[in-house]
């Protein structure tokens, strides 16, 4: 049974409506959720279809988002404690650009997957 104070951290990829758009990812804590949003306490990261490196990942300023249900793709939640404060960018060897926190690796991107 989960605890009830215990923080979710989430990442959120969202969809975009143009075939030129940069994809999203969300890193964060969920701070509230309803029928309509999620908010979340979050960095974004944002990536076109060609990774050959972390460079090629922006990375967004920590600050609070509110995501519109309509507009999330994929949710996949992290272990509750994911420093996605201090996780940084890298390129594992089987050419996976990731999410690290020191503990934990979460998948960003693939270099061979042109949909991420």
């Amino acid at each position: 049974m989960e605890e009830k104070n215990k923080s979710k951290i989430w990442k959120i990829r969202t969809v975009k409506d143009y075939p030129e758009a940069h994809n999203h990812v969300l890193v964060g804590q969920v701070l509230e959720h309803n029928d309509a949003f999620i908010r979340l306490h979050c960095r974004s990261y944002h990536f076109g279809g060609a990774i050959n490196s972390p460079r090629n990942v922006r990375e967004g300023v920590l600050m609070v988002r509110i995501i519109p249900w309509q507009r999330v793709e994929v949710i996949n939640e992290l272990p509750s404690s994911f420093n996605y404060v201090n996780a940084k960018v890298a390129l594992e060897k089987d050419e996976d650009v990731v999410l690290k926190d020191g503990m934990y690796t979460s998948s960003l991107a693939s270099r061979h997957d042109k949909r991420y």
